[in-house]
């Protein structure tokens, strides 16, 4: 009776600070569970938008487009690529920490058909950063040049590439490299590249493509390379 006739009046004379800290600790609490909230709720919007846009750019294009098409479809490949970047652009621009540069890049890759200096400018940017998609966009950037016989910045984008592969395979920089060596008459260079990848990826696409090109520029390098299966109906790919 003692001890609870103490401990009754040590709870009472400091009530008002336990209360007190009972609703600071509840305050916290429910902030908590309000921010969780609403950063689970934004992180679901953000991939939903950015999933929008995915399927924006693997829509069909058809002219007429069929009835009854489900998802997205267009009728030319400017009205699918102007869409898809209106659309990654949005997601990039809403959600910028969480979407941020996978849409800035997917919207590069569309920008590049109708209108590049300005696609360009945003997978220089892109590619000098430290983002996961930073070689995806020098990977790009390589291609870009490669197909506007830009060959010299092609190699330096695709050396580049070979130094820090990032998410890229260092084989798809390799073949890369090989094939604007080709485009520009260094056929030595291109030869011993696809050497290398042909060796390395077998069967795969890769390998069967490198293959293919040796059998057109040296023949007699394709000895010693085990060849891919190509017996079945994708080539040999994987």
């Amino acid at each position: 009776m003692d001890h609870y006739l103490t401990s009754r009046g040590w709870v009472k004379n400091r009530m008002r600070h336990i209360l007190t800290g009972l609703i600071i600790a509840a305050v916290i609490v429910g902030a908590a569970l309000l921010f969780w909230q609403i950063k689970t709720r934004r992180e679901r919007s953000a991939a939903d938008e950015l999933a929008d846009a995915f399927k924006m750019s693997s829509a069909i294009i058809a002219n007429p487009v069929p009835p009854n098409t489900p998802g997205y479809a267009f009728t030319s490949e400017d009205e699918k690529n102007r869409r898809a970047h209106e659309a990654f652009e949005k997601a990039a621009r809403d959600y910028p920490s969480i979407n941020g540069d996978v849409a800035r890049y997917q919207a590069a890759i569309h920008q590049l058909y109708f209108d590049a200096p300005k696609a360009e400018a945003t997978l220089k940017e892109l590619a000098t950063g430290t983002s996961d998609v930073s070689s995806q966009a020098k990977m790009a950037l390589g291609q870009y040049y490669q197909r506007n016989a830009r060959f010299d910045e092609a190699v330096a984008q695709f050396q580049q590439l070979k130094s820090n592969p990032g998410s890229v395979p260092p084989v798809a920089a390799d073949l890369a490299l090989a094939r604007t060596y080709e485009a520009t008459g260094k056929t030595g260079e291109a030869i011993e590249l696809y050497v290398k990848v042909a060796t390395e990826t077998k069967r795969s696409g890769l390998g069967v493509f490198a293959i293919n090109r040796l059998t057109a520029l040296a023949p007699a390098r394709i000895d010693g390379i085990p060849m891919p299966d190509v017996s079945g109906p994708l080539g040999g790919m994987r």
